[in-house]
């Protein structure tokens, strides 16, 4: 697995050579095309009520968040989260979100509360977030290439900066 690079630095390690450092955020992973595997199932009933499958977003990039309203971390990421939505709306991204482990109430309030337009997937059990390669719980993110396929995966809260710019390598393929 290769991380993103998002700049360079230099400094001086302990013999004094000039080193150069690769930055990358904490717990991102970039997958190369060439390795990439489809993404797991994800369907089911919104919080909202209505019905939601990835597969029938093929075709688009998609960024889909796990997270929960009694999870500190989701509630702090939230912003990012619908800055980068916005953003990168007229690229044809599309956000999902997969609420688990919560009730539907304290979803829909979360979602007013921050200002969360984009559908999430009610995920009562955690069912459909334990076919997903990430930490043991949210938050946590993918991107999924136009083919379906997991382009990228961050574990822990993002960034608006962070995700713009995966959001875009993602997006900048053909």
């Amino acid at each position: 697995m290769l991380g993103l690079a998002t700049g360079c630095s230099g400094s001086e390690n302990a013999a004094g050579n000039d080193t150069k450092t690769v930055k990358v955020p904490p717990g991102y992973t970039h997958y190369p095309v060439d390795t990439r595997k489809v993404a797991p199932k994800l369907s089911g009933e919104t919080i909202a009520g209505g019905q939601l499958s990835l597969t029938s977003l093929k075709g688009k990039v998609v960024v889909v968040n796990f997270w929960g309203s009694w999870c500190p971390p989701c509630r702090a990421e939230s912003s990012a989260l619908m800055q980068v939505a916005k953003a990168s709306a007229s690229k044809g991204v599309t956000f999902v979100g997969v609420d688990e482990r919560d009730t539907k109430p304290n979803a829909l309030s979360f979602d007013r509360g921050h200002g969360v337009t984009y559908p999430s997937v009610f995920d009562e059990d955690g069912s459909i977030a334990a076919q997903w390669p990430a930490a043991a719980g949210p938050p946590y993110t993918f991107i999924i290439d136009r083919q379906g396929r997991v382009a990228a995966r961050f574990l822990g809260g993002v960034t608006t900066d962070d995700l713009q710019s995966a959001v875009d390598k993602v997006t900048a393929e053909s």
